[in-house]
């Protein structure tokens, strides 16, 4: 009846919403199967084959699914379905069958096919994770922090997503596990229910969760190296044709094609790490080195850069390092500079409340002094020789240092603020 009065488009709407909306008042379709197992006497072979036909469309017959179509028409395989079907159900239990024609064919085993966005959305669904209301932002930071890139309407993880699932599901067990993820939505929704007490479930799973956070508190990044090393060395070394872990510049551009060139490069184009001399009291030597010159560019602007090292790579001994991403120039790097950012992270003592050390540490955004779980930056004017013990506890509590070391007076509008 629309038939003209609406353009073209503004038609195929109408007519999905009408076929939509008429299909889901209507009843299931049902699909007849039949399968038989066709062996010889001793049973040592097995055949199977099995096929299937509508016995009554049902919504169907006002709405198809173009990718139910799609499969039930791969799996016809060109040959009639009805006449299969007729000629397997008419077959009984003992019956004697002879072979008079073997057909060859050549299959491959194909992987399962990677997840489009609305695949995923289904498997979330069948998981019971999220929410419809929370799938399309689910989606959103999946693309917007480059975990994945979207090719022909299909997902496609990148080494970056890669690094932080593996992560997650190494340190957060509990947390990254399906079954987890959907009893809490459950109990959130027991919650809202008013079946649940909402402080008692938040108690219990901070309890948990503070406990793999502390855990992950304390993992080095040289074994999240190794983790991600044992989890990956199949994908990142491969290609390496002496099964060499020295990681070369190509191995990027293999993953990622020569397009896909670092940005805001450092200054310095050597691949080979630099000796900036010998430490006068071990006589080992100093390095200037690229850490995984690839996983800079497998990450695009990653955390990792130029660091110093002291000694040589050896077996069950890990070198001592320092990063210099804080420096811009990295060709200006001295023997003298780069001893003495090897002297941090540096012991500065023990807290007098509970005996826990603090430590002077070098980061990208400057020094900053640690105690436990605790961390503050230290003022840019205070030159991190001149920074005491007593400095140090002055700087944790929040107070502002001088240059003497003596607290500054509080301005009076921060004064009023905190008596307020």
């Amino acid at each position: 009846m629309l038939v003209g009065v609406l353009d073209e488009d503004s038609l195929k709407l109408y007519t999905l919403i009408w076929s939509r909306t008429v299909a889901c008042q209507m009843e299931s379709v049902t699909i007849e199967q039949v399968q038989v197992d066709i062996g010889n006497a001793e049973k040592s072979i097995v055949l199977r084959s099995s096929c299937s036909r509508v016995e009554f469309p049902g919504y169907q017959a006002v709405y198809e699914d173009v990718e139910a179509g799609a499969v039930r028409y791969r799996e016809s395989d060109s040959h009639d379905r009805q006449e299969a079907f007729g000629i397997l159900a008419s077959l009984k239990t003992g019956d004697p069958l002879h072979l008079e024609e073997v057909d060859m064919k050549r299959h491959f085993t194909e992987p399962p096919p990677r997840y489009s966005e609305g695949s995923l959305v289904k498997k979330l669904e069948e998981l019971g994770i999220g929410r419809p209301s929370t799938y399309a932002s689910t989606l959103k930071v999946l693309k917007d922090r480059n975990y994945v890139t979207v090719k022909n309407h299909v997902l496609h993880p990148e080494f970056r997503g890669r690094m932080v699932s593996a992560f997650l599901s190494h340190h957060f067990t509990e947390v990254t596990d399906y079954s987890f993820t959907a009893d809490m939505e459950t109990e959130l929704d027991n919650v809202s229910a008013g079946l649940t007490e909402w402080k008692g479930l938040l108690k219990d799973y901070w309890t948990r969760f503070r406990l793999y956070c502390s855990r992950a508190e304390s993992v080095h990044i040289h074994q999240v190296e190794k983790m991600l090393e044992r989890t990956y060395g199949h994908f990142l070394f491969a290609s390496l044709p002496d099964k060499s872990r020295t990681c070369p510049w190509y191995i990027a551009k293999t993953l990622y094609g020569d397009d896909d060139e670092e940005e805001n490069p450092q200054s310095t184009n050597t691949d080979e790490p630099k000796v900036l001399g010998v430490h006068p009291t071990s006589n080992e030597k100093v390095f200037l080195k690229n850490l995984a010159l690839c996983m800079r560019l497998l990450l695009k602007n990653g955390p990792y850069g130029f660091y110093i090292q002291l000694g040589d790579d050896r077996k069950g001994h890990t070198p001592k390092r320092s990063s210099v991403s804080h420096i811009k120039d990295v060709d200006a790097i001295t023997l003298e500079v780069a001893l003495d950012l090897l002297r941090y992270p540096l012991t500065l003592g023990d807290h007098p409340k509970d005996g826990q050390p603090v430590i002077l540490k070098l980061g990208k955004v400057g020094y900053t002094i640690k105690h436990r779980r605790t961390l503050a930056s230290v003022p840019k004017n205070l030159k991190p020789e001149n920074i005491t013990m007593e400095k140090a506890l002055q700087i944790l509590s929040g107070k502002n240092v001088s240059l003497s070391g003596r607290p500054k007076s509080k301005p009076k509008v921060e004064e009023a603020v905190q008596a307020m």
